[in-house]
């Protein structure tokens, strides 16, 4: 049998891509390696907590991302409006005061950045909110330690805030990444809410392929050769398609087609623990290493914004680490340690659940990048790929690459 389509790989571009076939009654079939879809967004239930894989949140603030999913029915959970930083021993808030009034004179007189810095923050946030998000990426661009130094922040906020913030949202501890992305996502989040689904992050691909029926996608069946109109799966058996489109992560790319592609990736880690216990602030707000040392970049509590995440009377602690830092083998008690010198002896209660370590979590965004709103040239008549290292981390971005492969699919027919 030959299919319109071969989609390779389950995460969310390949599901986007088969909704779009799905709906233009396209036959494709769907091969995922493992025994779950979502690719990275994937939850896993274990004694009672959801754990995603890796510290994951869903930006409120992406502009389409309301086209593809049904934002009410995944019952969004709200991160509050504002981080805490540990900073010179102590933790400092710092929150917007619309929503946290009570934080007014704790994010004013923070010994995090200066006056000067709180000024640029305001300019900052009024320039990228007068842009649209096409007109960012149409703008030039540098790194982004180079373009926050010459807007003026001091090397101190840089170092203590916008590291570790930047670090969080697009895992780059040097903060080399394009300065559009940086605006990108500063606009993100002064548009909308960081939030959790009330069943974890694995309800997004749950809820992306529950149109799709049961024939069209193959589980554990991993892929190791792709060619014009053809693929071949680990058993040997080759499946043929008009069109092969191939929604994995880039290094998958280049191993299946045996080619060289200019970008790579950057991974993290997420140790999760869970406690009898909860953090000494007033709300659950991301926590963000501004000292500089230490495996830990930030911690979270997801089960304080979406009580589902936890046992009733359990806190889940995400704390995420950054590349290759640590050896694994010894990640959980260098991150216990530092904890303990944040929190205290309240940590060795703290008991281990699990760890992941994501190798390819993200694309790296160090100038040249692409423009998100620009669509790639497929690889050949043939062979389509998709996936956000195309454009823009994101899941916004997953969504649209499969959609726009899934379009070209269509439109080929």
């Amino acid at each position: 049998m030959e299919y319109d389509a071969v989609i390779v790989g389950g995460g969310v571009a390949g599901l986007a891509c088969a909704r779009v076939l799905e709906q233009s009654r396209r036959s494709y079939l769907l091969v995922e390696a493992s025994d779950q879809l979502g690719g990275r967004i994937q939850t896993d239930i274990v004694d009672g907590f959801q754990l995603d894989h890796g510290f994951q949140v869903l930006q409120t603030g992406y502009p389409d991302v309301g086209r593809f999913l049904d934002l009410d029915a995944l019952q969004l959970r709200k991160f509050p409006a504002g981080v805490v930083v540990r900073f010179e021993g102590r933790f400092h808030t710092i929150a917007d005061p619309r929503y946290h009034p009570r934080h007014v004179f704790s994010t004013i007189f923070s010994p995090v950045g200066t006056v000067r810095d709180r000024i640029a923050m305001l300019k900052l946030a009024r320039q990228v909110g007068n842009l649209s998000f096409e007109e960012i990426f149409d703008q030039p661009e540098e790194k982004t330690s180079v373009y926050l130094q010459s807007f003026g922040f001091s090397s101190q906020f840089i170092q203590s805030f916008f590291v570790p913030f930047f670090a969080g949202a697009c895992l780059d501890r040097k903060i080399t990444a394009s300065s559009r992305v940086l605006k990108y996502v500063f606009r993100l989040f002064s548009m909308g809410d960081a939030a959790l689904p009330s069943g974890g992050m694995g309800e997004i691909p749950r809820q992306l392929s529950s149109g799709a029926a049961a024939e069209r996608i193959l589980m554990q069946r991993r892929v190791v050769a792709a060619g014009d109109g053809f693929v071949q799966l680990d058993n040997g058996e080759k499946v043929y398609g008009r069109k092969i489109v191939l929604a994995t992560a880039e290094p998958v790319v280049k191993k299946l087609l045996n080619v060289s592609m200019g970008s790579r990736s950057v991974g993290e880690s997420c140790v999760y623990f869970s406690a009898s216990w909860k953090p000494p602030f007033s709300a659950p707000f991301l926590v963000l290493n501004g000292e500089g040392h230490g495996p830990v970049n930030n911690i979270a509590f997801p089960s304080m914004v979406a009580p589902r995440y936890a046992p009733s009377g359990k806190t889940l602690i995400a704390a995420v680490v950054l590349g290759d830092s640590v050896d694994r083998s010894d990640l959980e008690t260098a991150v216990r340690h530092q904890c303990r010198e944040w929190f205290g002896s309240a940590v060795d209660d703290w008991e281990h659940i699990r760890t992941y370590r994501i190798e390819h979590a993200l694309p790296d965004q160090t100038p040249p990048t692409a423009n998100p709103y620009h669509e790639p040239q497929p690889l050949n008549s043939l062979i389509i790929h998709c996936g956000e290292y195309q454009s823009l981390p994101g899941l916004q971005w997953a969504l649209i690459s499969g959609e726009r492969a899934g379009r070209r699919v269509q439109s080929q027919m």
